[in-house]
C-alpha cells in the first residue's frame, strides 16, 4: 500500500509580494528560522515523492491495484508536491533578497547542499565564528608551551614560568630571595642588595645587574653558604 500522499497544493498559497512584505518586520534570527522551516518542509515533500515514485511508475503495486499498473493518484501527488517545492524555493529566494537588502551576507543561511560539500562545517554567526577562531588560537598556543625541566613526558610548563612573569624563591633570614629566571643568568633577587645594607634600585628585581651588583650578589651567596654549613636550621628556608 503506498504511503499517504503528502501534498499542500490544495491550500491557498500566500502571494510572493505579500510574503516579501511580511519579511521586512522580522528579525535576522527569525528569518534564519523561517529558512530552516521552509527547508524542512521541502525535505518532507521530497521524502514523500521518493516513497510515492515506485507506485507512480507501477514498479510497486498498491493493495487492490493492478500489478504493473501505475497509480495515477500517486503520480498526481508527486506533481503537486513538486509545485509546492518550487513555491517554497521561491520564498527562500525572497528571504535572501531581504537579508542582502540589509547589507548582510547569505552564506550563513546556506545549507550543506547549497555549499556543495565544500565546507562540511556548519555555518555559524560571526560571533560564534570569532569565538571558534579564538579557541583555535588558544589551543595552538598550548602546543608551543615549554616542557618543565625534569617533568614527565605529559607535563608542560606555561611560558609565564620562563619569561619572568612567575618566579620561585626562598625566604632566608627574613629576606625573600628569588630563584634565577631560566635563560637569564644575571637575574638575582632584589634582596641581594638589601642584605649588604643597601636598597636595591627600582626595577632590578629579576632584571640585569651591573658588574658591582653581581659581585655583591655572589659575595652574599657565599656568606649564605657559610651560614647554611654552620646552622642547619636555616637550610633551604621556606621555599615558595
Amino acid at each position: 500500500m503506498p504511503p499517504h500522499p503528502t501534498t499542500t497544493a490544495s491550500t491557498e498559497p500566500i502571494a510572493p509580494a505579500r510574503f516579501a512584505a511580511a519579511l521586512t518586520d522580522l528579525s535576522l534570527p527569525t528569518l534564519h528560522l523561517k529558512v530552516l522551516e521552509i527547508r524542512n518542509s521541502i525535505s518532507h515533500l521530497r521524502t514523500s515523492n521518493i516513497q510515492l515514485l515506485p507506485f507512480a511508475l507501477g514498479s510497486e503495486t498498491a493493495v487492490g491495484g493492478v500489478p504493473g499498473q501505475p497509480d495515477p493518484d500517486c503520480a498526481e501527488a508527486i506533481r503537486e508536491n513538486e509545485t509546492v517545492i518550487e513555491r517554497m524555493q521561491e520564498r527562500i529566494t525572497l528571504v535572501r533578497a531581504e537579508v542582502e537588502s540589509r547589507g548582510l551576507g547569505w552564506r550563513e543561511f546556506e545549507s550543506a547542499e547549497d555549499l556543495g560539500g565544500a565546507d562540511d562545517t556548519a555555518a555559524t554567526t560571526n560571533g560564534l565564528r570569532d569565538a571558534r577562531e579564538e579557541e583555535e588560537r588558544i589551543a595552538a598556543g598550548t602546543t608551543q608551551e615549554t616542557r618543565a625541566p625534569g617533568a614527565g613526558s605529559g607535563a608542560v610548563q606555561h611560558p609565564a614560568w620562563s619569561d619572568g612573569t612567575f618566579q620561585t624563591g626562598v625566604i632566608r633570614g627574613g629576606e625573600l630571595q628569588f630563584d634565577a629566571v631560566p635563560g637569564d643568568s644575571f637575574s638575582v633577587p632584589a634582596a641581594s642588595g638589601a642584605n649588604n645594607g643597601e636598597t636595591a634600585p627600582a626595577g632590578t628585581t629579576g632584571g640585569r645587574l651591573t658588574g658591582e651588583q653581581l659581585r655583591r650578589a655572589m659575595e652574599q651567596q657565599m656568606r649564605d653558604l657559610g651560614t647554611d654549613d654552620n646552622d642547619s636550621d636555616s637550610q633551604g628556608g621556606m621555599h615558595l
